[in-house]
């Protein structure tokens, strides 16, 4: 009978000894459940890939601590009460070492039924997260949301990062996304865009114009004060001395005959030279 009751009670004392196991990119939050009295207490953090080993009566909840996506969708009114639907994507993180404090204070990593998303996300980051991006899109009217999604975003992901700055979670990165307008919106949102491009190729026409005239002025001063050189230098003196060099040139050649006619008011008789052979 004692030998019975030896086994039995080993066989209890193993069914209630567990090693459990965390796997990597995980921390493990391992507690104490006591058999029958008493209240459940946390024993330490476990940092993945580990195993508790064969221990008895300890658990352990493993939180994912890698970055992860997490996208809401709104359909919010803008600042000029224009109905805008869109995404917001936050890309967050666990802080290494805080699994204790999230799991005590802001819930497991457990997923949430019907949501996808683990327990400290939807108890304690949904909704502050939501309001925030409420706010500050709502501060935009909306023909400036879709050109300002960058900004919007570098704004949200500020108010978060304070908000959560002494906690276990940490916002990485903030996007807008997917934006979703009524049709007449849309079509006005295009209209303006198209505008705002004429205007940009306008602009980079009228500098090349400008540039053009510029190189087109530089041109003609250098011309003109080359033609303004040549005029300066262009004395009868240096007309008669080129003169004379030319004819000098051709005198050269058996084949030309050189008539000087004289210019002068007496009237003089043309004079032929035969030069050369």
């Amino acid at each position: 009978m004692n030998r019975l009751f030896t086994i039995c009670l080993m066989v209890a004392s193993l069914s209630a000894c567990t090693n459990s196991t965390t796997p990597e990119g995980y921390e493990g939050y391992l507690y104490h459940e006591p058999l029958a009295f008493g209240e459940a207490y946390f024993i330490k953090s476990l940092t993945g890939p580990t195993s508790t080993g064969l221990v008895w009566r300890q658990f352990l909840q493993n939180v994912d601590v890698r970055p992860k996506n997490y996208t809401e969708e709104f359909h919010i009114l803008s600042s000029d009460n224009l109905n805008v639907g869109f995404e917001a994507h936050a890309r967050i993180s666990i802080r290494t070492g805080t699994v204790q404090k999230l799991v005590e204070e802001f819930g497991s990593g457990d997923v949430v039924s019907g949501t996808n998303m683990p327990e400290w996300y939807v108890r304690a980051v949904r909704q502050p997260f939501r309001t925030a991006v409420r706010d500050i899109v709502h501060g935009y009217n909306a023909y400036d949301i879709q050109a300002q999604t960058q900004t919007i975003g570098n704004a949200i992901l500020m108010r978060l990062q304070e908000q959560y700055a002494d906690t276990p979670i940490e916002f990485q990165t903030m996007s807008i996304g997917n934006l979703a307008y009524p049709p007449a919106i849309n079509a006005e949102i295009q209209r303006k865009l198209a505008s705002e491009q004429d205007l940009e190729r306008m602009d980079r026409e009228r500098q090349i114009a400008e540039q053009q005239a510029q190189i087109t002025v530089t041109n003609a001063r250098g011309r003109a004060a080359a033609q303004s050189i040549v005029n300066e230098t262009l004395t009868p003196l240096y007309v008669q001395h080129e003169m004379l060099e030319g004819f000098s040139r051709l005198s050269r050649s058996p084949r030309v005959t050189i008539i000087s006619a004289p210019t002068s008011e007496n009237g003089s008789s043309p004079v032929m030279l035969g030069l050369g052979n």
